[in-house]
């Protein structure tokens, strides 16, 4: 309730009260109206139940003043107490049916309640008193187009239209009304209505340019939009959706071009420069890293991270661009310029240890990874980087180290699964054989569908020669989630070859290898598994694959001179 409603609601009680001119007032309807008064007060401080307490004691004593039940009404509407709202709403609008705000409160009110009929009726009645009411006509527009029926609600915006002329919001809701039925002409003639009348308005030339390019109006969308540039060059919505529109048809430079004549504006703040950058990012994603987008995105990213060499956020989104982009080294040199900038952001360091990692630059990201444990400690991401770091290393005892703390970070369920099967992996190197199986059965817990965990504790069961049984059954399963996964069927294989059954050893193992991408190990299985079913000749024949493989494996020269 605005300052004028109070007003006009305290005239109407001090008129309600004294009808005689110069009365004397009681005590009784002096303590009302100060009730009244004190019930407004607390109703605009969003006091709404002491509003409606004070306001009831106004009403016990003054019982047929409009303003004190529409002020009422309004109380118990804030609190949700449409029943009540509506009861004294109504009692309002019945002691002055032509009171304009009594029968906008009760419509309103009705409208919230889901009586469509009576708030119809109750707006369509004060029209009948205020024909030429432009507050009335709006939100009677506005009920019928919540109510979906648009054409009616064009009707009253119509006759609103011919009342004041062209006008930019009540064009707008008829365009909102036309975009709900899904008529993008008529939409589209209204956001031009208000281009002729508003040209400077952005928001409306923006939304202009993105209906012509819905419509395919490829021409007249980058008309508008090139329009709202010039009128504000900085403007970075335009600038994305006419970029965008070059980008579709192909046009390079014409996209690069405007991209980065933007990104390279001193006056452009490095917040709209992002949102450029990630626009391009994600375009490139989108169109499957198409070479001359990636171009053009790369002339972007550098432009960014030279304009704003002092943003941090500028090189953590280029160095993720330049991984995805497979320029590993680029993207290093962008993420260690955030890491400097912003020691404190883990998703730079995250990115950082992940590349070093699948550069196999491991004693690099163990270097790297303690710097970022001490600018960001208990990430579980960091430590599980370092601890994998350290085990690619064979330096099990301080992996394990790692390990355990990043298992003790918070992190979800899945990445948990992760962390603990590899803390089993470590565990079995250092054979604490008891321990390990605990971390495997944890990351099993957290993840039942981690079938690397699964394949990796079945493998290191059946090499003790322990609980086959539950080897089998987790092998099995994670040869199910992968079942090209040459790593799984060759611990399929060697569980049933440790279970005596070398037939059916020999052919999952024979299986891991028809893959392609068996390991030296696999190749020794199963040279070991002929060996077992008296197929000297291949036996020797594998064995000798698994020594060119990998010339380490020596003690298979005593197998070979063995067998001979």
């Amino acid at each position: 309730m605005n300052a004028m409603k109070y007003i006009l609601s305290i005239f109407t009680i001090l008129l309600v009260a004294s009808p005689v001119l110069g009365q004397l007032q009681s005590d009784t309807e002096i303590s009302a109206k100060a009730a009244y008064i004190q019930g407004l007060e607390a109703f605009e401080s969003e006091e709404y139940e002491r509003a409606r307490e004070l306001l009831l004691q106004a009403r016990r004593d003054l019982p047929e003043a409009p303003g004190v039940n529409y002020a009422l009404a309004d109380a118990y509407f804030e609190l949700s107490d449409l029943p009540n709202a509506a009861l004294y709403g109504k009692q309002a609008v019945e002691a002055e049916p032509e009171n304009k705000w009594y029968r906008l409160k009760l419509a309103e009110i009705y409208r919230s309640a889901g009586r469509n009929t009576a708030t119809l009726e109750e707006l369509n009645t004060l029209l009948d008193y205020h024909p030429d009411d432009v507050d009335v006509k709006v939100m009677l527009a506005n009920t019928y187009q919540s109510y979906g029926e648009f054409v009616k609600s064009n009707q009253v915006l119509n006759d609103i239209l011919r009342q004041r002329g062209n006008d930019p919001q009540i064009l707008m809701l008829k365009f909102r009304n036309f975009e709900s039925m899904m008529l993008p002409d008529s939409a589209i003639a209204q956001l031009e209505k208000i281009r002729n009348i508003d040209s400077d308005n952005l928001e409306m030339l923006n939304l202009l340019g993105s209906y012509y390019a819905r419509d395919n109006q490829l021409s007249e969308a980058k008309d508008v939009l090139q329009e709202a540039l010039d009128r504000n060059p900085r403007e970075p919505e335009a600038l994305i959706k006419l970029a965008g529109i070059y980008l579709d048809e192909q046009k390079w430079d014409s996209a690069g071009v405007r991209l980065s004549k933007f990104i390279s504006d001193p006056l452009i703040g490095a917040e709209a420069k992002m949102n450029i950058a990630r626009f391009m990012y994600g375009k490139t994603r989108d169109s499957g890293n198409a070479p001359e987008l990636m171009q053009q995105t790369e002339r972007v990213m550098d432009s960014l991270t030279e304009t704003e060499a002092d943003f941090g956020p500028a090189f953590t989104l280029a160095g993720e661009f330049y991984a995805q982009s497979a320029q590993p080294e680029k993207a290093l040199e962008k993420l260690e310029r955030a890491n400097e900038l912003l020691p404190q952001d883990e998703i730079a360091w995250r990115q950082r240890l992940q590349l070093l990692m699948s550069l196999e630059q491991y004693e690099k990201a163990t270097e790297v990874g303690e710097t970022a444990a001490q600018e960001v400690p208990e990430d579980a991401f960091i430590q599980f980087f370092v601890g994998s770091a350290y085990m690619m290393m064979d330096e099990n005892p301080k992996a394990e180290e790692w390990l355990e703390n990043a298992s003790r970070a918070p992190a979800r369920r899945p990445f948990k699964s992760i962390i603990y099967g590899t803390l089993g992996d470590v565990r079995a190197n250092l054979e604490k054989d008891e321990s390990s199986d605990e971390a495997y059965e944890l990351a099993l817990r957290y993840d039942p569908e981690n079938d690397n965990a699964m394949n990796n504790y079945a493998y290191n069961l059946s090499v003790r020669g322990e609980n086959l049984d539950r080897a089998e059954e987790l092998a099995i399963k994670a040869m199910e989630v992968a079942p090209e996964n040459a790593a799984y069927l060759d611990t399929v294989g060697w569980i049933y070859f440790k279970k005596g059954e070398y037939e059916k050893a020999r052919r999952f193992i024979q299986a891991s290898i028809d893959t392609g991408e068996a390991s030296a190990e696999v190749l020794e299985h199963l040279g070991d598994v002929h060996e077992q079913l008296g197929n000297m000749e291949e036996a020797r024949d594998w064995w000798r694959q698994a020594l060119e493989k990998d010339d380490s494996r020596t003690y298979l020269q005593d197998k070979l001179n063995g067998s001979k």
